[in-house]
């Protein structure tokens, strides 16, 4: 679990320069497949990573494009890069208008644009368990107050050991079930 926070923290830190950045330099990995019910468009569900100003960033990606002329896609959801490839996104097409994106309980998305071309996109968590996205989040914010008070500890500490006190604990992780897609 804490790999798995290490990897999320640093997708949701690079996620900015992907979604508001121009089109940048990318290298995509080989892409999961899924066509329409009617076959006129098809979702690549595929790790890109991209060349910013800053450095580089990566992310996975859900990508609709059209069956009959590849250049009329877009990019409609992205997340962060997860420890394995078994935790991409799946996706479900409800209707040829329809499609549903489903994510692990844990993963820690974007939104995905809500429309593109008559489709209509949704969003579900596999395994879906608000109460652990909810305790999976109030970690990760024990875990950043916890480095504050840790770097406030150490600068007291250089001033005056005898005074600074004990080192602030780390807070505890939870114990929490990913929610794996299966479907």
């Amino acid at each position: 679990m804490r790999n798995l926070l290490l990897i999320s923290l640093l997708g949701v830190a690079l996620m900015p320069a992907l979604v508001h950045a121009e089109e940048p330099a990318c290298d995509r990995s080989g892409s999961k497949t899924t066509p329409s019910p009617d076959g006129q468009w098809v979702a690549n569900v595929q790790e890109e990573v991209c060349a910013t100003p800053n450095g580089a960033a990566a992310g996975i990606t859900v990508v609709i494009v059209s069956a009959q002329d590849p250049a009329h896609s877009q990019r409609v959801f992205i997340m962060p890069v997860p420890r394995s490839r078994d935790d991409w996104p799946h996706i479900r097409w409800d209707s040829p208008t329809a499609m549903q994106i489903r994510v692990p309980n844990l993963s820690q998305p974007t939104a995905p644009n809500p429309e593109f071309a008559g489709i209509h996109i949704s969003m579900a968590y596999c395994g879906d368990n608000p109460d652990d996205r909810a305790k999976a989040a109030a970690y990760k914010a024990a875990v950043q107050q916890w480095q504050k008070d840790v770097s406030a500890w150490a600068g007291r500490r250089k001033q005056d050991a005898d005074a600074a006190g004990p080192r602030p604990p780390r807070p505890e992780e939870p114990a929490l079930a990913f929610g794996r897609c299966i479907d």
